[in-house]
């Protein structure tokens, strides 16, 4: 069968999609949400549907039924916010829409950056109900790799790593500079900076809501993503944020041993790792899961170390740091302390799916992560699965002894990742120039035809997208 690519492109990327597609060795098609954007877009026929669906008050159709309308406005950073009758109207009309497009195109697989909302979740379910897999590229855990990630569980390859490779990738990634790529540089975490922040963004979202009229497209994603009615979204009265750091942190380290120390690194959010990653939907209320975990700790005896994620700042609200202080043996450490000096300083981490949770693996810690793409087994991992798990993690966090061998363990992790990555310059969609294209965005298309053809044969997606390695 000759392979044919549906690409879907997110908010000014489908200029390198089109790069990229041209050097797949393949035929590929760049649908967008926006009008005029890539091959095709989906714009005037998600609005026709749209007005029927919410003219008719339709709560399902044959493409979705009531338990997907569910899950897809819990799982949409901007659908949960959204009047329930306007949200639904939305999913029916991008399911109609999306149905179309697959229907015209008979793409044999659909590529696309990580689900991360109501339209992308959607092209997946209905590709996927077609039996045609859906693959989600991000950067790799590894330096200077990609990986697919189909709702978090990591597509792998058939063919087991070369030893001396995942050699390689152990030293680099339990080197105490590593960190991963989308972390930047030290800033400054000052309320002027993030009065600034906020302000830019205030802005943008007003001028985002006048655009999205001259564009005759107010109800495309990205326009409403920017929107500060969103319930997510940080206020002036959340510049407070500066004052909650705990400034004598490393004097309350000093009083619990390092075995009763727990790192609570926040990750970004809203985040896709979070709302699409996470099988129990109980687990993605972030903030009510944080709180609890940290209540479960605080009660054992733990110190819980909490860290905002950098990007984070100007984003956050006061009150999730708020109420996690308001509990005993709690602190909050200030922007500027590393994932990374957190790590040396505690005996234990909880993430959900971020970052840390490898590194801390990798490191011989005790490591709590909800399974993806990096989690391997529960000798490895304290794997979380439920949110009524939650109360029993000191107790088993307690009852897990030392690795027995630290570096089988992390030979393990990342043969898993190598097994799932490929090389790749996979930000070279930033500030992409179509008319001087860099030569690492050429190679990247080259290598991402062949690693989708690699894992179609190793069917490494699964037919639900969840299997390929899953922990």
């Amino acid at each position: 069968m000759t392979e044919k690519a549906l690409i879907y492109a997110i908010h000014r990327t489908h200029k390198w999609w089109r790069h990229l597609g041209d050097h797949l060795g393949y035929p590929a098609i760049v649908l967008t949400d926006r009008r005029s954007q890539g091959d095709r877009w989906v714009t005037d026929d998600f609005y026709r549907a749209y007005r029927r669906f919410y003219r008719e008050g339709q709560e399902s159709s044959a493409l979705l039924g009531p338990a997907d309308i569910e899950d897809i406005i819990a799982r949409c950073r901007v659908l949960r916010w959204l009047p329930r009758r306007r949200a639904t109207a939305m999913a029916l009309a991008m399911a109609e829409a999306m149905e179309k497009a697959l229907d015209e195109e008979a793409p044999t697989m659909v590529v696309s950056f990580t689900v991360d909302s109501y339209v992308s979740d959607i092209l997946y379910r209905r590709a996927n109900a077609r039996g045609v897999p859906h693959f989600e590229m991000t950067a790799s855990a590894l330096p200077d790799m990609a990986m697919m990630v189909p709702r978090g569980k990591l597509a792998m390859v058939d063919e087991e790593p070369d030893p001396d490779i995942v050699e390689t990738k152990v030293h680099e990634m339990v080197d105490p500079l590593y960190a991963p790529t989308c972390i930047p540089g030290p800033p400054t975490f000052t309320a002027a900076r993030f009065l600034r922040t906020l302000t830019y963004f205030r802005v943008r979202a007003a001028y985002f809501k006048l655009y999205s009229w001259y564009r005759r497209d107010w109800l495309n994603l990205h326009y409403l993503d920017a929107q500060p009615f969103l319930g997510h979204k940080a206020r002036y009265a959340d510049v407070g944020i500066v004052k909650r750091i705990d400034g004598d942190w490393r004097d309350r380290l000093a009083r619990f041993p390092k075995e009763r120390r727990l790192f609570l690194g926040l990750q970004l959010f809203p985040e896709a790792s979070i709302d699409y990653w996470i099988e129990d939907r109980g687990l993605i209320e972030f903030e009510d899961m944080l709180v609890e975990v940290a209540e479960a700790f605080s009660r054992a005896g733990f110190l819980i170390l909490v860290k905002d994620h950098p990007l984070q700042f100007g984003f956050r609200q006061v009150e999730l740091l708020d109420r996690l202080k308001a509990l005993p043996n709690v602190v909050l450490v200030p922007y500027e302390v590393t994932s990374n000096e957190m790590l040396t300083l505690v005996g234990a981490n909880f993430t959900t799916t971020g970052t840390p949770g490898l590194q801390s693996a990798m490191l011989g810690l005790k490591s709590i992560a909800i399974p993806n793409y990096y989690t391997t087994n529960d000798e490895d991992f304290i794997l979380l699965r439920s949110r009524s798990e939650i109360e029993e993690l000191p107790e088993r966090v307690l009852a897990t002894p030392e690795p027995a061998d630290l570096a089988a363990r992390q030979r393990r992790i990342v043969a898993k990742l190598v097994r799932g990555s490929f090389d790749s310059d996979f930000f070279t969609f930033q500030g992409f120039d179509p008319a001087h294209p860099p030569p690492g965005a050429t190679a990247m298309g080259e290598a991402l035809g062949k690693h989708l053809l690699l894992l179609k044969r190793s069917k490494a997606d699964g037919s639900d997208g969840r299997s390929g390695g899953a922990a």
